[in-house]
């Protein structure tokens, strides 16, 4: 685990987040290339586990790289690179699975010892990480009342099931093609159905080849090579395949072991080949199957596991309206979020596990967050569930050990602690797919067959479905027809009595009063807050404090809310360090009038379960009936306080809403999507400001203006924390981000990388999120003259002089190989060179008679940026011994230069 804050998404830009989403692959300087020793053309040293390497480019850049002791697990989540505990630069994972790179802008060369590499919040530069600690705190028992139908009950349907695989298809920046692979399960054709909804799952990044005779060979070769077999990972949702399609839904789950296999350089993670996969099935199923399979496609609900959450999301904002299908819904199971994207007009039921040892961060809770200021009339449920004790991969058979065809783990590791493998709170296997089971199959029932009987699942009621027994699980939402009032938009304070309130901004920075994240242990505990390195724009909420039993404050509403029809709900977090807490609400009207009114559940908000390691910061759903206030006009309501009840505690507050008993219909639309575009230009010699512009394009334009806020990291600058504002006018269909730069006659690379990353604020959506400008460098690289003199003197230095014909914009290396060479007289010999000569330069130094050649000694020297010429110097020792003229042969490279020069030593 962390011992400094940090957090996923690099997320986004994790720094994301750079983390995140543009995974940008570090752009190798001019500098040469054989491996140079440490302190001089890289610090290099082992750190706790795997070895750390950092190497400069450039003038004021370095790549850091870490190399692991094994191939890194295929995860969702992606492994970062922190400086202090700070994401840098834009991690890449290279082609050996094992070496995880970063650039990084500083005027120092980093320090191995302030850097840490982090995957699923643990260090995995460091041994002994494991996610235990003491029992947690106990919290008061939270009651729940039983829903009177359940939706894992199974259906009267005989069920078969079919397999299909059609020809692969070819996806941009994949050499191997993408399998087409279905698992089908369905009522029985004679079943009397009438039109079915079609449910599609689609898996997540998992191993995708194993060796079923366990002799021992890769799994990371692909496709798989005998004996090797594919994973079979869409096979996993089978057991909720079985209960839908006896309920009459037709369902199928695609497999994409290739894109696993494949998507490790994809800037997004690979959720656009994803969104395209999940797209070609839906095609075959229009083209080919849905009249024969009895197949209604105007109701098409997408269930997406880890990655494959945020490639059905992609699919969603991809698909237009006039498609030949409709996605009506979509489920997302422990989904990644790298592109902070959310899926306008499409009701959407975000599952978190609250041990989730892979997406740690539970950063699929953007999917609910970043809808709700898109669109005033955007009426799409977007839920949030939280599942007590559950982790990631046990939502899927295949990836559950006992059952899984190939090698299976509990993804959070560890036996001890609240998500420990020994805890009582941890759900196990069975329970975990029964939850499964309950919430996908009532959110498909819920969207396609309009049951609202199963809306109390996710609209945040305190009940549960009899099928999942005693696990326990919260819910909140935001959309489905809820009048919203959101704190610092359009509310102000009330006049606190007592209590300490003030509206904070969703950040987690320990340095910033005005964080709601400000305290305590952070990193992966907040998923509703950003980095404060993250280019998403946060959101600002209540927060309220109090130490005395009676305090109040809350917000004043700068239009009122009508509370005469629904409930009233407050997306709360309860901070843990203060535990449960127990509160009444004040509702004040219009004319000034008040009533206080009991939440349900007597007032009481628990904490979630905390220790050492886990501690979210998560809303839940604060519910009130209004009809217990008497005397206020309730369609007038103007102000809402939090009277606290406890003797202390702290909440935020994130929105208040009046929520209606029943879905609001989704209106058929769809926000226009924006997409970056990348672009290359010469540097031009202009010293003065120089302009560029990365393009993008608007699909589906629309009648209101839009907003977008893009992060733009500059390798040049390192302005990594510049936001600009991007304004969208009514019928725009493209358009391009300004870009200052200076230009120069000076050699400084091959190019300048900047990486813009783009978040929607109101009025639009993403596509491709993340951008690139590269500056190329149009000036020539210098004449590089090497000079040696033919003899010299024993006892004086072996020199090579390297000349540059002029000055480079950054730090160019020489590297001298001693080597065999040809000619005449003895070469020379380890005894001819200093001891303390050879030990800085790690020759072996066992045997004086040893040729140098042979004792593996070699020289780098630095020409600094600027600076036109360096030397590299071998002492030689003077001795009485008559041994004749001695000679070396020395091989210089220098940039694409390279010479191979013999020097005599004469006695």
């Amino acid at each position: 685990m962390l011992a400094r804050p940090r957090r996923r998404q690099v997320r986004t830009l994790l720094a994301a987040a750079l983390v995140g989403a543009l995974g940008l692959s570090a752009a190798p300087g001019s500098s040469v290339a054989a491996p140079p020793p440490p302190g001089a053309a890289s610090q290099a040293a082992d750190h706790g586990t795997g070895r750390w390497q950092v190497t400069r480019t450039g003038a004021g850049t370095f790549e850091v790289s870490w190399r692991a002791p094994r191939r890194l697990p295929v995860t969702s989540d992606r492994p970062t690179i922190v400086l202090d505990g700070v994401p840098v630069g834009v991690p890449v994972v290279d082609a050996d699975g094992r070496t995880v790179v970063s650039e990084v802008r500083a005027d120092q060369r980093p320090a191995v010892a302030d850097l840490d590499v982090v995957l699923s919040g643990d260090r995995l530069d460091h041994a002994g990480v494991d996610r235990t600690d003491a029992a947690a705190p106990a919290t008061t028992p939270r009651r729940t009342a039983r829903l009177a139908d359940d939706p894992a009950d199974p259906g009267q349907y005989d069920v078969v099931t079919s397999d299909y695989e059609l020809d692969p298809v070819t996806l941009p920046r994949m050499s191997q093609p993408i399998e087409m692979v279905g698992h089908v399960v369905e009522p029985a054709p004679t079943a009397d159905t009438g039109p079915r909804p079609l449910v599609l799952f689609l898996h997540g990044r998992h191993s995708y080849c194993y060796d079923p005779t366990d002799s021992g060979g890769s799994e990371w070769k692909w496709p798989c090579r005998p004996p090797l077999e594919e994973i079979p990972s869409h096979l996993g949702y089978d057991y909720i395949q079985q209960v839908l399609a006896s309920q009459g839904f037709a369902t199928v789950s695609v497999r994409v072991n290739g894109i696993n296999a494949q998507d490790f350089r994809l800037s997004d993670g690979g959720a656009d080949a994803r969104a395209q996969i999940v797209q070609r099935h839906l095609d075959h199923w229009s083209e080919e199957l849905a009249a024969d399979h009895q197949v209604d496609l105007s109701r098409v609900v997408l269930v997406g596991h880890s990655r494959g959450g945020e490639g059905v999301n992609r699919a969603s904002i991809q698909i237009p309206l006039d498609a030949p299908y409709r996605v009506v819904g979509q489920v997302l199971l422990a989904p990644t979020d790298f592109g902070t994207q959310t899926a306008p007009y499409v009701p959407t039921v975000t599952v978190l596990p609250y041990c989730d040892g892979d997406v740690f961060d539970l950063q699929g809770q953007r999917f609910t967050d970043s809808a709700r200021d898109l669109a005033d009339d955007d009426t799409s449920l977007k839920s949030s569930v939280m599942v007590l004790g559950a982790n990631h991969n046990f939502f899927n058979t295949e990836w559950t050990p006992g059952l899984a065809q190939a090698p299976a783990w509990d993804d959070w590791s560890g036996r001890s602690g609240l998500c420990g493998s020994d805890s009582p709170t941890r759900l196990s296997a069975a329970d975990q797919r029964d939850v499964g089971v309950a919430y996908v199959a009532g959110a498909a029932q819920l969207f396609a067959d309009d049951a609202q009987e199963f809306l109390p699942l996710f609209d945040g009621s305190v009940v549960h479905p009899p099928s999942i027994g005693a696990a326990d699980v919260r819910s909140h939402a935001i959309g489905g027809g809820r009048e919203l009032r959101r704190p610092a938009l359009d509310t102000g304070l009330s006049l606190a009595s007592g209590a300490d309130t003030s509206f904070c901004q969703g950040i987690l920075s320990e340095g910033s009063v005005s964080a709601c994240g400000r305290t305590g242990r952070l990193y992966g505990q907040v998923p509703h807050w950003y980095d404060a390195g993250e280019f998403a724009p946060p959101r600002r909420e209540l927060e309220m404090t109090w130490d005395e039993a009676g305090q109040t404050g809350g917000l004043v509403f700068d239009e009122p809310l009508d509370l005469s029809s629904g409930r009233l709900e407050l997306r709360s977090i309860v901070d843990p360090a203060f535990g449960d807490v127990r509160i009444r609400l004040r509702l004040t009207d219009a004319h000034g009038d008040s009533a206080v009114i009991t939440p349900e559940g007597e007032g009481y908000v628990r904490a979630l379960p905390v220790d050492r390691r886990v501690a979210k910061r998560w809303a839940q759903a604060v519910v009130a009936d209004p009809g217990a206030a008497t005397g206020i006009d309730l369609s007038q309501v103007t102000q809402v306080d939090v009277i606290g009840d406890s003797s202390d505690g702290r909440l935020w507050i994130l929105d208040v809403g009046s929520a209606p008993g029943a879905l609001a219909a989704v209106p058929e639309r769809r926000l226009p999507v924006v997409s970056l575009g990348s672009v290359t230009v010469d540097e031009g010699d202009r010293r003065g400001v120089s302009v560029a512009r990365l393009p993008f394009t608007v699909a589906n334009p629309g009648t209101r203006a839009a907003q977008l806020t893009v992060g733009v990291l500059d390798w040049e600058s390192w302005r990594s924390r510049e936001r600009l504002r991007v304004d969208l006018a009514p019928g725009q269909t493209e358009g391009s981000i300004r870009y200052e730069y200076t230009g120069n006659t000076v050699d400084d690379g091959d190019r300048r990388v900047t990486s813009f990353s783009a978040f929607p604020v109101r009025g639009a959506m993403t596509d491709r999120y993340d951008g690139r400008l590269v500056l190329r460098d149009d000036d020539p690289a210098p004449r590089v003259r090497v000079t040696t003199p033919r003899r010299v003197r024993e006892g004086r230095a072996v020199t090579a002089r390297i000349s540059l014909s002029d000055a480079t914009g950054y730090d160019l290396y020489a590297v001298a190989q001693v080597v065999r060479g040809q000619g005449p007289g003895r070469r020379l010999a380890v005894g001819d060179v200093p001891g303390r000569w050879l030990e800085r330069h790690y020759a072996e130094a066992s045997d004086p008679r040893r040729p140098l050649h042979r004792a593996g000694a070699y020289l780098v020297e630095r020409v600094r940026a600027g600076h036109r010429s360096a030397t590299l110097s071998i002492p030689t020792r003077a001795d009485t011994a008559r041994e004749g003229t001695e000679r070396v042969t020395l091989r210089v490279r220098v940039g694409g230069k390279r010479v191979v020069r013999t020097i005599r030593v004469a006695d």
